[in-house]
Formats: structure tokens, sequence, C-alpha cells
């Protein structure tokens, strides 16, 4: 059944952070992803659709190494995906559609707040701000939103010159409560309003333009070796034109040089 039980996702839930992963075809990076936030989770809950990879199969090995914080919860549907007639024309709060599954999935989370994350995402160290910030705050109403390097490259040593880094609201720490964060359809997009949002600086790294297929020239993007000085120049640029704010980088990038995220790939 994939029934969302709204009334048992309002209950009170116990404190801690419960991760949230939805799963189709990750297999290349969804291991590194999971294991590199387990340190800061309470459970780790991975949403599976049906997929054309080994992604099933690392679920299975990741419930067996870690089976006090995995959790598994199937979703049977391959749903349509972002800007695509289905996710139209589809009623998003019937199964099958990503607005559908993706409320499902933080559903099923049984602790207070909830770490939306995808499958191709690592946790830098200093992750361990926002979960510092709850801990002092455990009843606060927030959404803690996570800036995210978009790594580019097979070696894993470039980035995207043009879109260096993500908004810093895609990927968050929120109170899990449907009444507050949920999932809606939005233009071309699924996504959650991010109501009392607090923009916590560099949290993650995002591998997607690592993967197989994604070379220099992905969605018209061009790639530039991961420096210091290349990233300063390329987020000064990038934050003057999105209105970013400046407190998150370029001076606090430091984790992405001098921490040890590789560890998990």
């Amino acid at each position: 059944m994939t029934e969302i039980n709204w009334n048992k996702w309002r209950e009170p839930k116990p404190f801690g952070i419960s991760g949230c992963f939805r799963l189709r075809n990750e297999s290349q990076f969804m291991r590194a992803a999971v294991e590199s936030f387990l340190p800061y989770l309470d459970e780790a809950v991975l949403c599976v659709q049906p997929s054309d990879d080994d992604t099933e199969l690392i679920v299975l090995d990741l419930l067996r190494k870690h089976p006090k914080k995995v959790r598994v919860v199937n979703y049977p549907y391959i749903v349509d995906w972002i800007d695509t007639p289905g996710f139209y024309q589809k009623d998003p709060n019937k199964p099958g559609h990503l607005v559908h599954m993706s409320n499902y999935a933080l559903s099923q989370c049984k602790y207070s707040w909830i770490a939306k994350v995808e499958g191709d995402v690592i946790a830098l160290d200093t992750m361990g701000r926002i979960v510092d910030a709850i801990k002092d705050d455990p009843d606060a109403h927030r959404y803690y939103g996570m800036v995210i390097l978009n790594l580019a490259g097979k070696n894993m040593d470039k980035f995207s010159w043009q879109n260096p880094r993500n908004g810093g609201w895609d990927e968050a720490v929120f109170n899990n409560n449907p009444d507050w964060y949920k999932f809606h359809r939005i233009g071309k997009w699924e996504s959650i309003p991010s109501t009392h949002g607090v923009n916590n600086g560099w949290s993650a790294i995002h591998m997607k333009r690592c993967k197989d297929g994604k070379d220099d020239g992905w969605n018209g993007e061009s790639y530039v070796d991961l420096t210091r000085d290349e990233l300063s120049d390329a987020l000064e640029l990038y934050n003057a034109q999105h209105g970013y704010p400046a407190n998150d980088d370029p001076h606090g990038i430091d984790e992405i040089f001098e921490g040890d995220w590789r560890r998990w790939l």
C-alpha cells in the first residue's frame, strides 16, 4: 500500500533526525551518499523505485550493513519526472506521481526532523552545524537549507562554472509535520516551500555532474578545475547574479578543500 496516512503523519514524533532518500537508478553514488549522512541521522529511510541498475541490490547491502539505522520503503511505481507530460497531466496526490512518492517517503519517517537528501549528494562534515542547531532548539519551526557544491567530471576534480552551487534550499532539514512541510507541484518542479528558512552554508557535495554521461558540456555547462581561486571567482559572479549571500562563500569553502569527504567515495 502506498496511500499516505495523513493523520498518522501529523502525530508527534520522538526527537531525532530521519534521512529521506528517494532512489531510482542511483547505484553510482548512493552508497557513498547514504553512508556519508548516517553519522548525522537517527535513521535513513530509503524509498526505492523499480530500477534498471544495481540500486536495489545496494539497498539490501546497506540494510544488511546498517540494520539499526537503515529502513527500506518500496514504492512500486516508476514516476513521471519533472517537466514531462505525465508530471503535468497526472494528479500529484495520487500514487504514481513524483509529488505523491516524495510525500509518501516523508510520511514514513519516524523522527521529529527530516533531512531530505538525494541519492547522489555527499555530506560534508559541516553538516554537523545543522545537527547542532537542531539540538540547541529542538522544538523550533525551521527549514535548514544546505548549500551544495556542484562537483563535476569523471575524476571528481572539477565543478560547474555556470552553476557552481545550488540555491541552498533544495536539500534541507525540516520539521516532520505535513502541515508545515510537504511537497507540492509548483510549475515544472516538485518542491517544498521553505517557510521559516535558515541557510546554514556549505553542507554537501552534489555528484550529478560526475555521473556517467554527464561529461563536460552537459546541459550547456563548462567544467573548470576545482581550485580555491576558480571556485571563489565563480561563486563571486554567481552570487552577484542570483542575489545569494556571500557569507556561505567564498570564505566558507575550507571544508571542500581541507575536509575528508572523499573517504566516502
